[in-house]
């Protein structure tokens, strides 16, 4: 039906409500708190095993306190921030706490070596299944060192999660926190760590002196063997090298500059030799030749030598003595130059080799002095090392050992039993909110009317009555009961709903069974008749026929099948109640269809003669999800009453059974079986009225 509303379509939350939820399902939600509770107390008590912590703090030194100056290996940490997190590794590291192991004998402790605990039922069950199966029980001596070395590794990762080191805010310290389950094995596990760390930098330090003591001893006795070598050298080529020095070398370089001096003079000499040679030998005439030779006698025999003979056999005889003077000249220059010439390469070649040997004695020399210095040099270097030996300070000290804790630091038993208590307190709110969510039932008229759209005419409290017919005797019998008072107002709702044509023919129904829709219809009548109305009670349930349960048998023997099917009057099939002052028209076994026989035009007759005789008629017809009858008799009367039974009914089977009926046909909706109690638990209050202003009837009627 698209005239219902859905409730859940408000996005708002009420709190009231919400408080009112968890208010309800108090006892669920505190069920179930104690039982969480109770859970925290136990495991807290009886299954967590006590854990105590100790704390030592070890502090990185900022300030040098070197005695002597190390050498670079032995230098100090400093304190920036990758150097402190490197150290925190360091005191996490597996050789540290494998130095740990072995100084407290870890390893014979079942809290860290788990195979001395005794085993547990999952453990001895793994045990048996494990025997059966084929593997062999006897391991080689590998596989027994293997699993030695797997089983130390095994406690050394249960010592690296016991302990944890953190950085002391704002300082260089570290607090090293041991957590065991004995307090002395945990003041014992922080300051073996602490004191391991410290040793570790001492034996980093003694290692890296040791190394370098062995290191230089290696290389003092390397240059040693060199020193002596290249100083043998030098001896032996002083020895089988003649003497020589600087000032031989210059002696001899100024020598051959001497003779080079001298070779160029000559040179020059021989060339004018052999020029003038040459002059002398071209010349052809007296004249030439005495101009050539540049000889005053020459020159007086030139003049007389053309008309002379003997001036010219003179002439002839001095020239011919000059040229042999020029060859012989020309010859003396040659061989003198050749001599020097010969001289100048045996001087270059003494000076050459001189200057070899120089130069080899000069490497020889120097290759002794640099091993003569890196000897020396690390003679020294060795000299002062050893002197650190066993000098070594570690860049970390201990500024505070660990005490034995008195009490356990772990488990927080206050904090498991809250934190149990209130895990159980928000399971329980869910549980509650869960059930809430899943039960949608109307528990108001106003969630009935918001949900269908269509006004509530009534609101019927629960009845206290062991049968049904002590329904209608409570009903007579307390007129001012708030029972009674709300069927009233069930009336008077029913009245006013058409002033101008007040409704005859009135039906009740209801979506499934058990919502109290007849004792709605027997009420209801009986209130009618209290107004001195003529009221006729149709019992429109042929299949269930319970009417006899409220006002007895039927002793007239006819009913509604027997009105219907002409076989007797409608004043005849009409049972009369005198202690109540009603007719009932009680209904009949048949082997006909009820449908069928409540859709028939017999029906309709029926319920016009009914509508003429009686002020009021009411049909009390079956649920509607169950069978037709209902939609089928709708289609005669004034008015619907249907009837929902509180908190019970849910929401899909009313929208369900409203959408078999058409809007104009429903008078209003009858919120039966109200439990007062239960009302106030969601929020609300009841008495003679509605809602919230209902509690006000109880003393108005006492005052009167």
């Amino acid at each position: 039906m698209n005239q219902i509303q859905n409730l859940n379509d408000d996005d708002e939350i009420d709190l009231g409500k919400l408080f009112q939820v968890f208010w309800r399902g108090k006892f669920i939600i505190a069920f179930v708190t104690a039982i969480f509770a109770g859970f925290g107390v136990y495991y807290a008590i009886m299954l967590t095993t006590p854990i105590y912590s100790a704390n030592s703090v070890v502090m990185l030194n900022s300030q040098s306190e070197q005695i002597v100056d190390l050498p670079s290996v032995l230098s100090q940490l400093t304190n920036d921030e990758t150097v402190v997190q490197t150290e925190i590794e360091v005191m996490r590291s597996r050789i540290l706490v494998g130095k740990v192991v072995d100084e407290l004998d870890l390893m014979s402790d079942p809290e860290f070596n788990t195979t001395l605990q005794e085993p547990d039922l999952a453990d001895r069950i793994k045990d048996t299944i494990t025997s059966f199966l084929p593997a062999g029980n006897n391991l080689g001596a590998d596989e027994e060192l293997l699993s030695e070395s797997l089983l130390r590794d095994q406690v050394i990762d249960h010592v690296l999660e016991s302990y944890s080191v953190l950085v002391v805010p704002n300082t260089t310290a570290f607090r090293i926190t041991a957590r065991t389950e004995e307090p002395e094995k945990s003041a014992r596990l922080a300051d073996a760590v602490a004191e391991q760390y410290v040793q570790s930098q001492i034996d980093v330090k003694r290692d890296a002196t040791m190394q370098a003591i062995d290191w230089l001893s290696d290389q003092v006795s390397e240059l040693r063997l060199s020193l002596q070598k290249s100083e043998n050298a030098v001896k032996e080529f002083k020895t089988n090298t003649p003497m020589i020095s600087p000032d031989v070398l210059s002696g001899l370089e100024r020598q051959l500059r001497s003779l080079r001096d001298r070779i160029q003079a000559t040179s020059r000499d021989a060339e004018e030799a052999s020029q003038f040679l040459a002059q002398v030998s071209s010349a052809e005439t007296y004249p030439e030749k005495a101009a050539i030779a540049d000889n005053s006698l020459l020159d007086g025999l030139a003049v007389r030598a053309q008309t002379d003979p003997d001036a010219a056999r003179r002439f002839d005889a001095q020239f011919d003595s000059l040229v042999e003077r020029a060859r012989r000249s020309v010859s003396e220059a040659d061989s003198q130059l050749n001599t020097l010439r010969t001289s100048e390469n045996v001087l270059e070649e003494k000076i050459q080799t001189e200057s070899e040997a120089f130069v080899e004695l000069e490497q020889l020399t120097r290759e002794a002095e640099a091993n003569r210095t890196l000897y020396e040099y690390f003679l020294a270097r060795l000299k002062e090392t050893s002197a650190q030996q066993g000098i070594q300070q570690s860049d970390s000290r201990i500024l505070s050992y660990a005490v034995v804790p008195l009490e356990p630091s772990q488990p927080n038993k206050k904090l498991i039993v809250l934190m149990s208590t209130f895990l159980g307190f928000a399971l329980g709110s869910g549980i509650v909110l869960l059930l809430e969510l899943r039960k949608r039932t109307f528990r108001s008229s106003q969630e009935l009317e918001q949900f269908t759209g269509i006004r509530v005419t009534g609101q019927i409290p629960l009845i206290a009555s062991r049968n049904r017919k002590g329904v209608l005797s409570y009903v007579l019998e307390n007129p001012t009961s708030p029972v009674t008072e709300a069927i009233r107002n069930l009336r008077t709702s029913v009245l006013l709903g058409n002033i101008d044509q007040p409704p005859k023919l009135l039906m009740t129904t209801s979506s499934i069974p058990g919502e109290g829709k007849t004792t709605i219809a027997a009420s209801l009548a009986l209130n009618f008749v209290g107004m001195g109305k003529s009221v006729l009670l149709i019992e429109g349930d042929l299949r269930r026929r319970s009417l006899e349960q409220y006002f007895g048998k039927n002793n007239s023997g006819t009913g509604l099948i027997s009105a219907l099917t002409g076989d007797t009057s409608l004043k005849d099939a009409v049972s009369h109640r005198a202690e109540y002052g009603i007719d009932i028209l009680f209904g009949e076994k048949t082997e006909a269809n009820a449908a069928d026989i409540l859709t028939s035009g017999s029906m309709q007759r029926l319920l016009a003669e009914a509508r003429e005789a009686y002020d009021i008629v009411i049909i009390d017809t079956p649920p509607v999800l169950i069978v037709p009858d209902a939609r089928v008799v709708s289609q005669f009367v004034d008015a619907v009453l249907f009837v929902v039974k509180w908190d019970s009914t849910h929401h899909q089977q009313v929208e369900e059974a409203m959408s078999l009926f058409s809007r104009d046909v429903i008078g209003g909706l009858v919120l039966n079986q109200i439990d007062p109690k239960g009302f106030k638990r969601y929020g609300y209050s009841y008495g003679y009225g509605y809602g919230y202003a209902a509690n006000y009837g109880d003393d108005y009627y006492k005052a009167d």
